[in-house]
């Protein structure tokens, strides 16, 4: 173990003053070092460094950093370093560096001994760890984990889920764990740090922003990069994707270009799909291996949403479908027509008339859009939205559907789809009669009950024109949630459908 100490590596990032402190993050992680191991695994961008940096900086406990990168895969170069990050914080470690020989579990062993000859705490931070990617190297982080004395805590950032013993430090309540879900923004902290950034928006568009990206730390980062001389700046956020030039640039360079072939082709072909499984991926991609492929782009952080707690149903971060969607119809845009048929022949052979008929006016499949509204109940009443929304659209190239007759059909049949699905929840009825008997004999306008944050949310994404398929896969809810808070909301709102849940809202200011 010769080689030089790379000391820059030894100390995490400065803290920015443009990224505004999230202490709810810093108490979950002053929290996590109670146990053994706590472990941040996100997709790129959430903020994992700067969220750890920001702790190390204000905890009162001595924090070793050690950053990784693809030269630590060599195992004594990554146990140098190792050791050199905690001497910073523990100077009564053994010096290594004459240390000589292939057995690195016994210099480990010195490591431990020494650590845990002290009684003051110590906190050990490997960032980057997704960038280890040699057996031998994880066997060390495993014999740390199983020998830790008492004294040493490990903190791990990651993209992808380690080679470690997770689940049995989770059952021995020894591991700590921020994930997608603890790591997103909330509204409150994208306002603070969009205004940390010189950004005063008004609140409806954080909100609106907020939701846009998920809640996405490097997607909020993004638009405010792009919203910088924006004279329209709620017109802006109501068209903010992830087709925005530096979205795609970022999503491109940190994420898509970084997989082997064989995950790329499998995420731009099975991005026609809104909602996905093994078997509706295998369909779409003629793949024999899609659920193990799910699993591996999940494991991974790709980006992939599950929808249930069986983890068999998925969907894409939408701004990471808008890139791959993008890429797709750029290289190839014979191919999305093709690969809309194909679910709408699966979801067809599932008895899925509706997800099926969507993909068929897609794909332009008159035949099958015929036969699918045939079938369908509400046959008739769909085949006029979607007149209605081919006649509102002129005819547009081959391969331009984004902006053409197929993206309004498709629109109107969302529509119609969600007008139906509204009818079978029922109407608030009751609660709206009383609220417009209360208002008549008043004599005055309706004063709504508030609504809570989750109906809120949801308010604002049906003013947005989202289907109730779709803001249950935006919100990572069931569809009869949001259904449950739709009734909410007409009853507390005195409407009793979505276009005058809408109405009422802006009329209100609520969206």
């Amino acid at each position: 173990m010769t080689s030089a100490i790379l000391t820059t590596k030894l100390r995490p990032p400065p803290p920015r003053d443009d990224r505004a402190p999230r202490r709810r993050l810093q108490e979950h992680l002053e929290a996590g070092t109670a146990g053994r191991l706590t472990l941040l695994s996100a997709p790129a961008g959430y903020g994992k460094t700067t969220a750890l940096a920001a702790w190390a900086a204000s905890t009162a406990k001595p924090v070793a950093w050690l950053s990784l990168d693809e030269a630590d895969n060599a195992p004594q170069r990554f146990l140098r370093h190792l050791v050199a990050a905690l001497q910073r914080r523990d100077e009564t470690l053994r010096d290594l560096g004459d240390f000589v020989g292939e057995d690195l579990e016994a210099a480990l062993i010195t490591v431990v001994n020494d650590v845990a000859d002290n009684t003051e705490p110590l906190v050990l931070v490997l960032d980057d760890y997704h960038v280890l990617h040699v057996e031998r190297v994880h066997d060390l982080v495993r014999f740390l984990l199983d020998h830790a004395p008492q004294p040493l805590r490990l903190i791990l950032a990651t993209r992808a889920d380690p080679p470690l013993p997770l689940a049995r430090l989770r059952v021995a309540h020894a591991l700590s764990e921020l994930r997608t879900d603890e790591l997103r923004f909330t509204v409150e902290e994208a306002g603070t740090m969009l205004a940390a950034q010189g950004l005063e928006l008004a609140p409806d568009d954080v909100a609106e922003l907020t939701l846009r990206t998920e809640g996405w730390p490097a997607g909020l980062h993004l638009a405010a990069l792009s919203l910088r001389g924006q004279s329209d700046p709620h017109t802006f956020i109501g068209f903010f994707t992830g087709t925005d030039r530096f979205v795609l640039e970022y999503l491109t360079e940190e994420v898509l270009t970084r997989q082997p072939t064989d995950v790329q082709d499998f995420l731009l072909l099975t991005s026609v799909l809104d909602e996905l499984d093994a078997g509706l991926a295998s369909a779409v991609t003629g793949a024999d291996d899609a659920q193990e492929m799910l699993e591996r782009i999940e494991r991974h952080n790709l980006f992939l949403v599950p929808l249930d707690h069986q983890r068999r149903r998925f969907r894409y971060h939408a701004f990471f479908q808008d890139l791959l969607l993008h890429r797709l119809r750029s290289a190839r845009p014979d191919l999305p027509g093709e690969l809309h048929r194909r679910a709408a022949a699966a979801l067809e052979a599932r008895g899925d008339l509706e997800d099926a008929l969507v993909h068929a006016v897609q794909a332009g499949d008159e035949g099958t859009e015929r036969r699918l509204l045939e079938r369908h109940p509400q046959g008739e009443q769909l085949r006029r939205a979607l007149a209605a929304g081919r006649a509102a659209t002129p005819d547009t190239p081959a391969g331009s559907d984004a902006n053409g007759r197929a993206a309004a059909a498709r629109a109107s049949l969302r529509a119609a789809l969600d007008a139906l699905s509204d009818n079978d929840t029922g109407a608030p009825g009751a609660a709206v009669e009383r609220a417009r008997a209360a208002e008549d004999r008043a004599g005055t306008a309706f004063d709504p009950e508030p609504l809570s944050e989750r109906e809120g949310e949801v308010l604002r994404l049906i003013a947005a024109g989202l289907a109730n398929k779709q803001i249950a896969r935006r919100l990572d809810v069931s569809l009869n949630t949001v259904k449950t808070h739709a009734r909410n909301i007409y009853a507390k709102l005195g409407v009793t459908s979505r276009t005058q849940a809408a109405a009422r809202a802006r009329e209100l200011g609520l969206a």
